[in-house]
């Protein structure tokens, strides 16, 4: 028999079917007769490709020109310095530390990601000149929609499998309406890519056990392209090949004939095995400039990094401030209970139970492929203490499986249910519970990844506990209001801007206000008085819940981005900046005039400016108002605003107990202002004179 016509064989690997049914034919024995016709008919497969064209025009019309982010912005510079890579036969390493358009470098640690979606979007845009126009994202953004739309379709496809298309149907409305990937598909670069190699992966791994023992080279061939592709995206692609021999394993030892047969025919199943993992290996090392440099040493130093990423991310996670590599075990599964919709998660935890119940009886392999794949990832990172952040959308990749797994249990459900009124009732119960979600998105658009249910008692809670909108999307918003309201830059003289996106404002600026006099510089919310600017265009991410609380938006504020009338991104101004004048008469050693200022400004003008907290126990130390210095330095580092505010108190404090004679309490402080900040020899300097002042005193120790 040719290898074309050849049909899958009778191996039970992953269904029931008699030899010679067509592999897609995956109808539960019970149900067979009465739905053979209508689960494959082409009514049913009209209706499902349909839906993806309608997906793919939603997500087209609602994604364009919502704004991008300074990850997307890394992304696109690293892959053209890849790309200057080959085209300079090796001689331009700038990926390895690539200058951005803010004239700073990017992290080394780019090196370790691939790009093998990237160069979709780069060489078109170099192909069609859009590399240079205003329209750059844009472009990019249509590819990642397309590829958001591509996942839905492999999970589909997989769906389909369990017995037709109504299966394939629910599980692509499950995923397209889940707030998380529908946000995620308008413009993330990294993880939709990523979750759509995954999926295809999965659909022909599946593809390759159904023709076992010798699985044809067409087939093999496409596994080979997708999990390069998946794993050219992100190394954690790897983890697919533990899950293809796994379960060639796990078939060999669960059916006694097909394992016979595939003994016989090892050489041919290993040959087309290896073409799979070394072929795509190839592929992946050849399109990866950094891991072509030393394949096997890069591949490890890449693994490594990812295991442990070593990049302390601040973030909020049930109301605590924490950094990446501190978050707890139950992260990921506690981000997605609250920012899935909960009749969605309902459906998957219901999928998830009948799995598992039914891992022995039909399709009990196919089941259990995307319980392996879309449970064991998170497991593993909860076990290897991955550096997880920015909700679950690393392990975005899981969710069209867990979908499936959830439209394949609402379908068997419904289907065995006698009374069509029941029936009417659950999808009754289903459509209502999509009712609140879709309508949240729509009306906060394009924030639909900030989305947060009621168990998260809704995004006006979740927005104090969690991280909301991670991209700072909002910042596009802001700034254009700016040079809309405000007409910054448009006079003779230039104006200044401070901001926590710099690098996205440069750019933004220099493509669509080219004219506009405009200076950026970096500066966060809490620390805004250390630079000098008339406007600010500052975002709530990374801020510690008490300080959002108390403090946010800040008393500036002219404008602000909303999401679900919540301030997310605001825009300062302040022409005056008593803060600035402040600080200039502490460094001339102005101490009564600084405190003078700084009380007028902090009491009248900026309250919430509690980042000069550490500075004003200084002045007040300095003007022996001790017992002020010590309050104002406790309520800075209460509000624990930064590092170099905590020492401006400490040492505050240390300077009010010294004026109290109170040397050790004096000490004490300077010595934990001195640990704080060690290359700051302010503090060690205090100490020093406090010491002596103890010794002068005649206090023994």
């Amino acid at each position: 028999m040719s290898q074309k016509k050849r049909q899958p064989q009778n191996n039970d690997a992953l269904t029931a079917n008699s030899a010679g049914a067509p592999p897609s034919s995956f109808t539960p024995p019970a149900t067979a007769a009465v739905h053979k016709v209508s689960e494959n008919g082409p009514l049913l497969k009209k209706i499902f490709y349909a839906s993806l064209v309608l997906m793919l025009g939603i997500i087209m019309i609602s994604g364009y020109n919502v704004g991008f982010h300074t990850d997307e912005m890394d992304m696109d510079i690293y892959c053209k310095a890849n790309c200057a890579y080959y085209t300079s036969g090796g001689k331009d390493t700038s990926f390895l530390g690539v200058n951005t358009n803010d004239d700073t470098r990017t992290e080394a640690i780019m090196r370790y990601y691939g790009t093998a979606f990237e160069y979709i979007p780069v060489i078109f845009n170099k192909v069609t000149g859009l590399d240079k126009q205003p329209g750059e994202y844009n472009s990019r953004h249509i590819f990642i929609q397309l590829f958001a739309v591509l996942g839905i379709l492999f999970a589909g496809l997989i769906a389909r499998k369990f017995g037709g298309w109504r299966y394939a149907i629910a599980s692509a409305w499950l995923i397209f309406l889940t707030p998380e990937y529908l946000g995620a598909g308008l413009f993330n670069s990294k993880d939709i890519p990523f979750c759509a190699g995954y999926v295809a992966t999965v659909y022909f791994i599946i593809r390759f056990l159904e023709e076992l023992p010798t699985p044809c080279w067409k087939t093999t061939a496409l596994l080979m392209l997708v999990f390069a592709f998946t794993t050219g995206t992100r190394i954690g692609g790897l983890m697919l090949v533990a899950s293809l021999f796994l379960f060639i394993l796990v078939y060999m030892v669960t059916n006694r004939q097909l394992r016979d047969t595939m003994l016989k025919n090892i050489t041919a199943l290993s040959l087309r095995a290896g073409a799979v993992v070394l072929g795509g290996m190839a592929l992946v090392v050849v399109s990866w400039p950094y891991l072509l440099m030393d394949p096997l040493g890069n591949l490890s130093s890449t693994l490594s990094v990812v295991k442990k990423f070593p990049m302390r991310i601040p973030l909020n996670f049930e109301g605590i401030h924490m950094t990446a590599l501190d978050v707890p075990p139950h992260y990921i599964p506690k981000y997605m209970s609250v920012t899935i919709p909960v009749i969605i998660l309902l459906i998957i935890v219901i999928g998830i139970a009948l799995a598992i119940y039914k891992l022995k009886k039909h399709n009990g392999k196919l089941a259990a492929i995307l319980l392996f794949t879309s449970i064991f990832p998170v497991l593993y990172a909860i076990g290897s203490n991955v550096a997880i952040y920015t909700h679950w959308r690393h392990v975005l990749f899981i969710y069209p499986g867990l979908c499936v797994l959830g439209a394949v249990a609402l379908i068997d459900i419904i289907t065995e249910i006698p009374k069509p009124a029941v029936k009417y009732a659950i999808w009754s119960v289903c459509g209502l519970g999509l009712v609140s979600p879709v309508m949240w998105m729509i009306k906060n658009h394009p924030y639909e990844y900030s989305y947060f249910n009621e168990l998260a008692g809704g995004y006006k809670k979740g927005y104090y506990n969690y991280e909301t909108d991670y991209w700072k999307i909002g910042t596009k918003g802001s700034l254009e209001w700016l040079m809309e309201h405000e007409h910054a830059g448009a006079g003779s003289d230039s104006v200044t801007v401070a901001s926590d996106m710099p690098m996205f404002i440069k750019y933004y600026l220099k493509r669509h206000y080219p004219t506009a006099k405009v200076k950026v510089v970096l500066s966060d919310l809490p620390t805004m008085y250390g630079q000098e600017w008339t406007y600010a265009i500052f975002s709530k991410e990374f801020l510690a819940p008490d300080y959002l609380e108390q403090f946010f938006p800040p008393t500036q504020t002219i404008h602000a981005e909303k999401i679900d009338n919540m301030p997310e991104v605001v825009v300062l101004k302040d022409v005056i900046r008593l803060d600035l004048q402040a600080r200039n008469a502490f460094a001339n050693k102005e101490y009564a005039k600084a405190d003078s200022i700084l009380t007028t400004y902090l009491k009248r003008d900026a309250p919430t400016n509690v980042g000069l907290y550490g500075v004003w126990a200084l002045v007040k130390a300095y003007t022996l108002q001790n017992d002020e210095a010590l309050r104002i330095g406790n309520l800075a580092m209460q509000y624990n605003i930064s590092d170099f505010s905590n020492l401006n108190a400490l040492c505050g404090m240390g300077i009010a107990f010294a004026n109290k004679k109170e040397y050790d309490a004096a000490i004490s402080k300077l010595q934990e202002a001195a640990a704080l900040v060690r290359e700051n020899p302010f503090a060690p300097g205090l100490l020093q004179q406090v010491i002596q002042l103890k010794k002068n005193a005649g206090v023994t120790p």
